[in-house]
């Protein structure tokens, strides 16, 4: 994955081109991608010391990130050719209208439609929210407020706590309810307890961005009123784990019955919290972070209703903001210039297309895969995935630290794993949700109210393991431990990430070592606790666990040294499964490489650079990214991976066979001694 998505960027492609909104093909719009591009090259960087900048500094140094973005680069550049597409299928929906005859071009036709629909935005302000205002202001109790809670989980406003439904931890073939945490404004609970100016910064300028959002909808003494909310966010923010805990599967393993989840929340009246969500009749559930259920139960019992509405009317507006008038989406802007460093607004199609692909995406994406993603891509991803996974098979076997017996399961798993390519065998229906001609907004809350629906109908019924976490058109990929599967939509399969005109040892850089990333997310610090069923039990002999935990902490004392920006230092133990996972599918991607090549010929030079070479340089251009340091200091505290550069940097030096391709020596920096490589899989 690149920085915000769920587990790694897997990657192939699509060999047809996509068109442009006009229908022209795009590559008269957008220049071919290489992988492999010595004009991207900062040659006075030595590769030995500094790869990333050796292979992408020239265009980092020209490159200014469009004031839209809180990042640019090889993510753009994919994102940019998908969105010219949809762009197009969009308008084409929009220009035959509602009275389509296919109900999802007509589907899509309405959803866009009045999103694109600005005139009307600005005419009514936030007006098409009052009635949700007005239902906040008549809350008279706790119980009510309780409900309060629900009703706006249900369409989509992180009030509270959050919940989620997806499989029991410890019987993955049942679908199960999980209380989360959430109900925070800023990205990260640390946001408003660090101490640090930066953060103290950060915090004031949210405060009067609150202020602002509210004074929008005439809510009276902004200033007064947003310190209310600030103190209750913080008050929740107190009692949420830590981003390296919440990621940890067997400290958030806390089955409750209802009357234990009432016992634990006493004030809370959890009842009428699932009745208004929509939930049926709740026996028992899974609490992630019980320490922000007390802290939730003490603030319904303690805050006054009166502040408790303030809170619920911000966090209503916020979530609104975009779809409303300009003055909202413009004080939406505001925050993601706070927390990303974006400083203007994007076109209103991408915008309108974002949502639709967030609301409503498995119809965006039915339309997108019929255009761009031919059998053939399938077919080619499937032999990929195979090589990779021999390649860690044989990994596996050859580990001299770990027993039979764990060896035996591990294998297990390795066989077990699905690997889902392009999209769905079975498109979402979404013949329950109802669009209307009105406010745009309307339409978001009722996609989002249809969706918790369908999948609070799921809880306590058989998984579904057929369904996808991720629309087709998405620039992404991700390990489902819970469904032991990896996940890569069509939206990420173009180049540069895989070339059908580059050589092998270009494709395996890149596209094999994302793939074998995901397969090595089954088995970092948190995938190996899930079994071959993706049920969580600890399949590990015990000496064998002890040894990974200590085979683990030189990765994380590794990225701990490492310097993100400023004096923000990589968090070694947050990002320690998505390092495992980076360098893991390095290693089993050249493995699978090599083994493309036995009883073949070395591969001849191309552009003056060895095979051995070209691997490792595509598997650096695929981190072609740069992004704003607002952006790089708030995933520093909030996001398990680590920085770009250290993407590459960090990673290439355990790899023996990277410093034998650049004639490193002992005294550079990145080569690793064996006792520093990661000695795991």
């Amino acid at each position: 994955m690149r920085f915000f998505r769920l587990a790694f960027v897997a990657v192939f492609s699509i060999a047809a081109a996509l068109p442009s909104p006009s229908g022209a093909q795009s590559d008269s719009v957008f220049p071919p991608l290489r992988a492999v591009d010595r004009a991207n090259f900062d040659t006075t960087c030595a590769p030995c010391n500094d790869f990333f900048g050796y292979v992408n500094g020239g265009w980092y140094k020209r490159t200014q990130i469009p004031a839209r973005y809180m990042m640019t680069g090889v993510d753009r550049d994919v994102q940019d050719r998908t969105e010219a597409l949809l762009k197009s299928i969009l308008e084409r929906s929009v220009a035959e209208g509602p009275e389509a005859r296919d109900p999802t071009t007509k589907r899509l036709a309405i959803f866009y439609g009045t999103c694109m629909d600005s005139a009307r935005a600005d005419r009514e302000g936030y007006q098409p929210i009052r009635a949700d205002l007005g239902r906040i202001s008549g809350i008279r109790s706790r119980p009510e407020l309780a409900a309060a809670l629900g009703d706006l989980q249900r369409i989509g406003v992180d009030v509270g706590i959050p919940f989620y439904v997806a499989p029991d931890f410890r019987n993955s073939d049942i679908q199960f309810l999980h209380l989360y945490q959430g109900g925070i404004g800023l990205p990260d609970r640390d946001m408003y307890l660090l101490p640090d100016s930066s953060q103290a910064a950060i915090r004031a300028q949210y405060l009067a961005h609150v202020g602002r959002m509210l004074s929008l909808i005439e809510v009276p003494a902004t200033d007064r009123a947003a310190a209310k909310v600030l103190a209750l966010e913080t008050a929740l923010a107190k009692g949420a784990f830590r981003a390296e805990d919440i990621r940890d599967a067997s400290k958030t393993d806390h089955r409750m019955s209802m009357a234990q989840l009432q016992a634990l929340g006493k004030e809370m009246d959890w009842t009428a919290f699932f009745r208004a969500a929509g939930a049926p009749p709740v026996t028992n559930l899974n609490v992630a972070a019980p320490s922000e259920v007390q802290a939730l139960d003490s603030l319904v019992r303690a805050a006054p209703l009166d502040d408790w509405k303030t809170y619920l009317r911000w966090q209503l507006a916020s979530a609104a903001a975009p779809y409303l008038s300009t003055p909202f989406q413009k004080e939406d802007l505001e925050f993601r210039k706070i927390v990303f460093g974006e400083t203007e607004l994007k076109p209103r199609w991408q915008r309108c297309l974002d949502a639709t692909d967030a609301s409503i995406g498995e119809a965006l994406g039915q339309a997108y895969v019929k255009v761009t993603f031919p059998p053939a891509a399938k077919a080619r991803m499937k032999a990929m995935i195979r090589n990779l996974r021999e390649a860690m098979r044989d990994r596996i076997s050859a580990l001299d630290w770990m027993s039979d017996s764990t060896k035996a399961a591990a294998q297990q798993k390795l066989s077990a794993l699905v690997a889902k390519i392009g999209y769905p065998d079975q498109w979402r229906d979404y013949s329950r949700l109802h669009l209307a001609q009105g406010p745009f907004v309307r339409n978001v809350f009722a996609a989002t109210a249809v969706e918790t629906q369908r999948v609070l109908a799921q809880v306590y019924k058989p998984v579904d393991r057929s369904e996808w976490g991720m629309t087709p058109p998405t620039f992404n990929a991700y390990n489902n431990p819970t469904f032991n599967e990896i996940v890569f939509p069509a939206g990420i399969l173009q180049p540069p990430v895989f070339d059908p005109s580059a050589d092998d040892a270009v494709n395996y850089g890149a596209t094999g070592a994302t793939i074998g990333h995901e397969m090595t997310h089954g088995f970092d610090d948190q995938g190996r606790k899930f079994d071959a069923k993706g049920n969580l039990r600890n399949w590990w002999a015990s000496k064998d666990s002890a040894e990974f935990e200590a085979r683990s902490d030189v990765i994380v004392k590794q990225y701990n040294a490492y310097i993100a920006i400023d004096t923000f230092h990589v968090n070694g133990k947050l990002t320690l499964g998505e390092n495992i996972a980076d360098i893991g599918g390095l290693m089993i991607a050249h493995d699978a490489w090599r083994r493309s090549l036995a009883g073949k010929p070395e591969p001849p030079p191309i552009d003056g650079f060895t095979s051995e070479q070209r691997f490792f340089i595509s598997y650096a251009a695929f981190w072609r990214d740069k992004m704003r340091p607002e952006t790089e200091r708030t995933l520093v505290i909030s996001n398990p991976h680590s920085s770009i550069r250290w993407r590459v940097n960090g990673v290439v030096g355990h790899l023996p066979e990277f410093a034998k391709a650049f004639h490193c020596q002992a005294s550079d920096s990145i080569p690793r001694s064996p006792a520093q490589r990661m000695q795991i899989w």
